[in-house]
């Protein structure tokens, strides 16, 4: 059963909102931009040995910065939808700079849901720096970063995370945790992203001439 709470934990934790303390961030490389021009998601991290794990994905969006941020900054877009699991989220404070931000997660439908706290810092467009503030797991924090390409036109999103559920559980199922969910929250965000474009697209324009 912890093997399943780490499982949909590491899940939500995706969903919060510098830089992970003590990580140093290498620059996309020719070959990787070429990947994520391909549509791949990029993934890095590790396991350590006292089962903490930091993971970073990546993952070229074609849409501004400004769009993704729209969706990236708003857990309303998240909540039973990019995180199915994540089911409610109460706004404990915000302001255009930081916020805390009360989380349900649901397991399993017959278990009672988990509780998180997470407390978000905000550079509009650009990062959001997270860290756990209380609920479950022993820590986690990390940061989703925008940074514009193809002159402002495409968006690569970096997403850092660190997390130690506080306690023991193989590094098999930590990897495997993480690797299944970073892809499918980052596709997510791009699937959304494109709907909001083509819904703007399609939108009819008015004259006001």
């Amino acid at each position: 059963m912890r093997a399943v709470l780490v499982w949909f934990l590491i899940a939500v934790c995706l969903s919060a909102g510098g830089a992970v303390q003590g990580q140093s961030r290498l620059p996309v490389t020719v070959a990787e931009m070429l990947r994520l021009e391909k549509g791949e998601i990029l993934l890095t991290g590790s396991i350590d040995a006292s089962q903490s794990g930091m993971v970073e994905g990546r993952i070229l969006i074609p849409a501004s910065p400004e769009r993704v941020w729209s969706v990236v900054v708003n857990p309303n877009e998240f909540a039973n939808k990019i995180q199915k699991h994540l089911r409610t989220v109460r706004v404990v404070r915000e302001n255009p700079k930081t916020s805390v931000l009360d989380c349900q997660v649901e397991v399993i439908s017959f278990l009672p849901r988990i509780n998180y706290v997470v407390e978000s810092f905000y550079e509009p467009c650009r990062k959001i720096d997270f860290r756990r503030v209380g609920g479950s797991l022993r820590d986690f924090r990390g940061q989703w970063l925008l940074e514009p390409a193809d002159n402002g036109r495409k968006t690569l999103v970096t997403y850092a995370m660190y997390i130690d559920p506080g306690f023991f559980v193989p590094q098999w199922i930590m990897r495997a945790g993480l690797r299944r969910e970073l892809p499918q929250t980052l596709s997510g965000i791009k699937d959304r992203v494109n709907q909001l474009e083509m819904q703007t697209a399609a939108a009819p324009v008015h004259s006001h001439s």
